[in-house]
């Protein structure tokens, strides 16, 4: 079992990208396209892999990821960005994969991190 938030804006990206993780392996999605949406869904139900754009609809991806692991403690991250030089803090346990979104790549990032997938 692998649940995974996908913080995301772009609702078409978001469908593609949660596509993508569930054909690797994620067992349960949840979206959201604002900093305190992504906060709220992952204190909600809390994920094992976390995947986020950096800009968003209101707040910053980042941001996001980093009050969500000060609640819940490391999560791996992965961030899909069109503004890889604006990914800050970005800090580990991470990786940055630049947009057009590369699906092998998604795939292989994922893998990487996803519970019982390794």
């Amino acid at each position: 079992m692998c649940h995974v938030l996908v913080i995301e804006d772009d609702w078409i990206i978001a469908e593609h990208l949660s596509s993508v993780l569930k054909e690797a392996g994620a067992t349960s999605i949840a979206q959201a396209d604002t900093e305190a949406g992504a906060v709220a869904a992952a204190l909600d139900q809390p994920p094992e892999v976390i995947v986020s754009d950096v800009k968003l609809a209101a707040g910053l991806g980042p941001l996001a990821v980093q009050s969500i692991i000060a609640e819940l403690g490391e999560i791996p991250v992965i961030f899909v960005t069109a503004t890889p030089d604006e990914c800050k803090p970005c800090a580990p346990p991470g990786i940055i994969l630049e947009k057009p979104i590369n699906e092998e790549r998604v795939r292989s990032a994922f893998r990487q991190f996803a519970p019982g997938l390794r």
